[in-house]
């Protein structure tokens, strides 16, 4: 009789199953979305040849205008169902400024070959196959197909494959859950849910503001301003009106975080000041009014208790070794430590969150063995508030997180945090069943210390980070207004170099992935030198033009890498557990400068530049190296010790050892770009953050004042490099943009 056929493709490990429309892989089936399960036939069927984005998002949205970023999205759920370059395996390729390719070998099976060979095996093994008409239970036959964890019928015999073995198992009800998931049962309530999607509204558009709450009848928003940013103050804004209010005078301060009280009338924030710069917690009147302080030493996020009568925060030990869980009363000051846990063991993440019943406060934590991990270590857990232990909430790691809150029913958490090739989103925690589920799932990046949820769940605050980059070139004095070269959306943010043919290599992004690219000195011929699903950055080149060295995270943990200048010969040059990063080439083009992470400690090392034994510069806090034009020297950068505080530009001997010279010159930051070499060796330059914008300064070498170098009056310089000939400067420069969000229906 007709019927229709069954249809498979087959690659790698993978079965894609048409007519059941299912990802196999064995007798597992791999969660996708109907898009994502299209999207992946779609580039499966077309398996060798490249889908432009055009043809991708007809094919896969044919009724429906969607923007690019779907698409890129869609494609990295894909690479990740997938377990992309885990094990080495490559299945969807990017092809840069075209589209997608999927390059593994793709077999397509349809039914009759598939019975064919079961039949084969069949009679070579002399196994009964029992017929649907028997009264007699089908028997266990030891028969293995060449594919296994697929069940195939065929007139009125019955295939009993791996999966149908293990029914009482569990593994039909895996099965069944695919299929319900794609029935038009199932695709008639997705639709019906449309009404009642996520939804973000821009609560600011100012650009420069943060660290965002709501009042818990969600009828107000605060959040700050610090004065890098211009003014340093404090805000209050109604929802659903442009009613701001300032509530502090501006002055040099930056933040830490606001929360409501619970009944609304107060925000609590923390501020470090020029003449407190470790810190302390305050209380405003919500529509403003005299401040109150409460607790100094206070460098840290916090939550307060249910009553609003305590708070929860971090603090540090004064010698480094420890790290506390601390609690103290609002009314009297009084603190005690709930948890203390040694640095050289465990790393506190997150911020703390207390409970809605007060019972418990949740963290986030790793060891500090596991800081490294490509994939993270961070794990959330939480401790009794009475002294009843710590449990672990999740098996779910992160690389990091950021602020949390519990939802006022104290059935989960939300929190902000971020897991490798995907930037900052916000997870859903069910308490106690331990399940975490994405809420946010777009290109946006989401600030760490920005959250807070109305009593009633309805609706919560977040910050959202949005950023752009081009290239731009400048005269070596840099007193003109500069060249534009690119117009992409991030270019050389990442890593920027120059080249001593007068070319350009970068790091540029398209979609959601960084790829290096080389171009003219005037941006023209650009063209990509990788496209793979790894990030790379902080990109240099040796001066003789034969390599360019990058960190990337294609062997897990960011290591350095090299290759040829054309884009060959790819080959690892740093390994072990440590974070590498940062590098730098010396003149002789025969050494490599960099930056390693290890146990939350960053020193300098150095490492021939055709690979070898790696020997360490310091032992002491120091980031971001460069060689003086000469090889003789090295700067690089002591970190500020607090907010309120300058980070230092040191010289040191190129063979290592304690800094010869040190300015305190650099602004505080959270990431620091090495000071590079002014060409005649005579002074350094570093960026420098004034009024909102980033400016490149000189420093003499002989001591002196710096001076600023570049003068634009808008944006940021997030990166920059001398020509080779020591004539210009090709920077890259464009906007981070920090603005306040509402999050509607995210449960």
């Amino acid at each position: 009789m007709p019927r229709d056929l069954k249809h498979f493709y087959d690659f790698g490990t993978y079965r894609v199953d048409e007519s059941e429309r299912l990802l196999l892989r064995g007798d597992e089936v791999v969660p996708l979305t109907p898009k994502g399960f299209e999207m992946l036939l779609v580039l499966v069927e077309s398996s060798g040849h490249v889908l432009t984005k055009e043809d991708l998002m007809k094919r896969v949205w044919p009724d429906t205008i969607v923007e690019e970023a779907n698409l890129s999205h869609n494609i990295y759920k894909l690479r990740e169902a997938l377990d992309e370059g885990r094990n080495g395996e490559k299945y969807i390729e990017t092809v840069p400024r075209r589209g997608y390719r999927f390059v593994a070998k793709v077999t397509e099976v349809r039914d009759e070959e598939v019975e064919m060979l079961v039949a084969e095996r069949t009679r070579a093994s002399v196994v009964v196959i029992e017929e649907e008409t028997s009264d007699a239970p089908p028997t266990r036959a030891a028969l293995v197909p060449p594919r296994t964890g697929w069940l195939m019928k065929r007139g009125k015999t019955l295939v009993l494959t791996a999966i149908a073995l293990t029914v009482i198992g569990g593994t039909a009800v895996v099965l069944w859950r695919g299929l319900v998931k794609h029935s038009p049962r199932n695709d008639e309530r997705r639709a019906g849910d449309l009404a009642h999607e996520m939804k973000i509204t821009r609560v600011t558009n100012s650009g420069v503001v943060g660290t965002a709450s709501i009042s818990p009848d969600g009828r107000f928003i605060a959040y700050d301003e610090a004065y890098t940013s211009g003014k340093g103050t404090l805000y209050v804004k109604q929802t659903g009106t442009n009613n701001e209010v300032q509530l502090l005078e501006p002055g040099r301060r930056f933040f830490g975080g606001t929360a409501f009280s619970p009944d609304g009338s107060f925000i609590y924030y923390v501020s470090y000041e020029k003449d407190d710069p470790k810190g302390a917690l305050y209380r405003i009147p919500v529509l403003g009014g005299p401040t109150t302080r409460l607790i100094g030493n206070f460098d840290s996020q916090f939550t307060l208790s249910p009553d609003g009568r305590q708070v929860t925060f971090y603090r540090g030990d004064a010698d480094g070794k420890h790290e506390n869980i601390m609690i103290a009363s609002l009314e009297t000051g009084d603190e005690r430590t709930l948890l203390s846990r040694a640095t050289s063991e465990t790393i506190l993440s997150g911020i703390p969150a207390w409970s809605p019943d007060g019972s418990q406060i949740a963290f986030g934590a790793v060891e500090a063995r596991l800081a490294a991990e490509p994939e993270g270590g961070v794990r959330l857990f939480a401790a009794g508030v009475e002294g009843h232990g710590v449990r672990q909430l999740s098996d779910e790691r992160f690389i990091d997180i950021g602020k949390m809150n519990w939802t006022p029913d104290g059935k989960g958490l939300v929190f902000v945090a971020l897991r490798l090739r995907s930037p900052n989103q916000f997870y859903y925690l069910s308490y106690p069943g331990g399940e975490v589920r994405r809420i946010t799932n777009d290109l946006l990046t989401y600030g760490n210390y920005g959250l807070g949820i109305t009593a009633d769940e309805s609706a919560m605050v977040v910050d959202v980070w949005e950023h752009a980059a081009q290239l731009w070139m400048v005269d070596a004095n840099g007193q003109t207004e500069g060249r534009q070269l690119t117009l992409g959306n991030n270019d050389g943010a990442r890593g920027l170099t120059s080249l001593p043919d007068g070319r350009i290599a970068y790091v540029a992004r398209t979609g959601d992935e960084y790829d290096i690219w080389t171009a003219r000195n005037d941006g023209a011929e650009a063209r990509a030198l990788t496209a793979d699903s790894y990030s790379q950055g902080d990109l240099t080149a040796t001066p003789d033009g034969r390599y360019l060295i990058f960190a990337s995270d294609r062997a897990g943990v960011s290591h350095l890498f090299r290759m040829n200048v054309d884009g060959s010969g790819l080959k690892q040059l740093t390994f072990g557990d440590a974070s590498d990063s940062a590098p730098d080439c010396s003149p002789d083009s025969k050494s490599i400068a960099y930056s390693s992470t290890d146990k939350g400690n960053t020193t300098i090392w150095k490492i021939p530049v055709e690979g070898g034994t790696p020997s360490q510069l310091t032992s002491y806090e120091s980031v971001a190296p460069s060689f003086s034009p000469d090889g003789q020297m090295l700067s690089c950068i002591l970190p500020a010790e607090s907010k309120m505080k300058q980070a230092s530009i040191a010289v040191i001997s190129a063979a290592g050892g304690e800094p010869l010279k040190t300015f305190e010159v650099m602004t505080f930051a959270f990431y620091y770009h090495s000071a590079t070499w002014t060409p005649d060796g005579q002074g350094l330059v570093f960026p420098r953050t004034e009024n909102n914008v980033i400016n490149l300064w000189r420093q003499p070498i002989n001591g002196g004042l710096p001076r600023v170098l570049t003068n634009f009056n808008s944006d940021s310089i997030y990166n920059y490099s001398y020509t080779r000939d020591g004539k210009s400067i090709i920077i890259a420069r464009g906007k981070v943009v920090v603005n306040v969000a509402l999050i509607t229906n995210f449960r």
